[in-house]
């Protein structure tokens, strides 16, 4: 029997409230994420035993705020892999995996945490991650936002994937700014993305909470849905201390 008895779990998801639409058409407004992603539904009748159900996503054009209308797997708290989102670059190595390709003791294991509120707008460099242990998970965290946020530069992304082969990134956001280059023309773009995707390394993303664990070592656990083909999904993300 696993034992937590004096063990303290703290959820690092992060809170979404639902945009939800009523039957009788009236709408309560919900919340967004980090990067302003809500999570949009619509209430609905079970033909089939008469329950109440939400359809998630919305009708296109009828929310201002996502006009899309349909919701991804990237929405909240999300973990992805390479396959089905970004293999369609140019100059990724052979070989690379989805997230159902994975066993799934990847998603879960020893972390260490990254607090970086010294590097208030600066770059991450390796010589600041020196408590991370090869193949950790790898929890990176600050109390800054936009501009000010420390940024995980590629040089670093590539020591992490390559030097250090960490099992998985776990980024704050806000708190961290995770990728750069993000426009720059192939293959010198999203260096992260192409050094974590590149080495069947999860990234997983955005994280709340970070700043209520006290220990800079931690069990993490992310798991994601048991869904193949989906190249993202949502996560409950926990870390016992």
């Amino acid at each position: 029997m696993i034992d937590l008895n004096g063990k303290k779990i703290v959820d690092l998801t992060v809170e979404l409230i639902a945009r939800v639409t009523r039957l009788d058409g009236t709408i309560e407004e919900g919340t967004t994420d980090h990067y302003g992603h809500g999570w949009p539904s619509e209430e609905t009748i079970n033909e089939q035993d008469g329950t109440m159900e939400q359809l998630v996503g919305a009708n296109q054009g009828t929310v201002s705020d996502w006009p899309i209308g349909a919701i991804s797997g990237h929405m909240g708290s999300h973990i992805q892999l390479g396959v089905r989102h970004n293999d369609n670059w140019t100059c990724l190595p052979e070989g690379m995996k989805g997230i159902w390709d994975v066993p799934l003791n990847t998603y879960y294991g020893e972390a260490c945490v990254c607090v970086l509120d010294h590097l208030k707008g600066g770059d991450i460099l390796p010589e600041h991650l020196d408590n991370v242990h090869n193949g950790d998970i790898v929890i990176l965290h600050s109390c800054w936002s936009g501009d000010d946020q420390p940024t995980l530069v590629g040089e670093t992304a590539r020591w992490l994937a390559e030097d250090k082969k960490i099992k998985m990134l776990a980024v704050g956001g806000p708190g961290i700014s995770w990728e750069t280059n993000w426009d720059a023309p192939e293959p010198d773009n999203s260096p992260t993305h192409r050094a974590m995707t590149g080495n069947n390394i999860p990234i997983v993303y955005p994280l709340a909470n970070i700043e209520k664990l006290k220990n800079d070592r931690v069990f993490f656990m992310s798991l994601p849905l048991h869904v193949e083909r989906m190249e993202g999904t949502w996560v409950r993300a926990i870390a016992i201390e």
